[in-house]
């Protein structure tokens, strides 16, 4: 059985020159983010509604992503979890942006797709959704 959170808390995704340092500050205000640096660019993902101070600063913007939590610490040797979550999202034509960290998954979608990204994940036998908490509360 895979548990999914649907977290209440809308994110944004911000891209930013591959050169550009984060402010210390941020890490200091932000609740929750996610920061990748790649050869081309840095993309931090956090809560929109915690992110002025992100987004001031930010080549490109994405808003208005809603993100489900793999309730569970993921062991590095199961196979096929996320599969079995975006397939689904996949066959019905639901964009995904995913992240995972060391103990677990974050599959987004977008907030004009969540509805129809719930009812598909309520129709897999295996997935039980359960409402999350907002990480603006930790």
């Amino acid at each position: 059985m895979i548990s999914l959170l649907i977290l209440p808390d809308e994110f944004s995704l911000f891209q930013f020159d591959r050169d550009h340092r984060p402010s210390a500050t941020w890490f200091d205000t932000l609740p929750w983010y996610t920061i990748s640096k790649t050869t081309a660019e840095v993309s931090v993902l956090c809560p929109t509604d915690a992110a002025a101070s992100v987004a001031s600063e930010a080549n490109k913007t994405e808003r208005g992503w809603r993100c489900f939590q793999v309730d569970a610490q993921m062991d590095f040797g199961l196979v096929g979890i996320l599969a079995s979550i975006v397939d689904p999202l996949r066959d019905n034509k639901i964009p995904v942006f995913v992240v995972s960290t060391y103990d677990t998954d974050y599959i987004l979608v977008k907030q004009d797709t969540l509805e129809k990204a719930m009812g598909v994940l309520n129709k897999e036998k295996e997935i039980v959704i359960k409402p999350g908490e907002s990480v603006l509360l930790k």
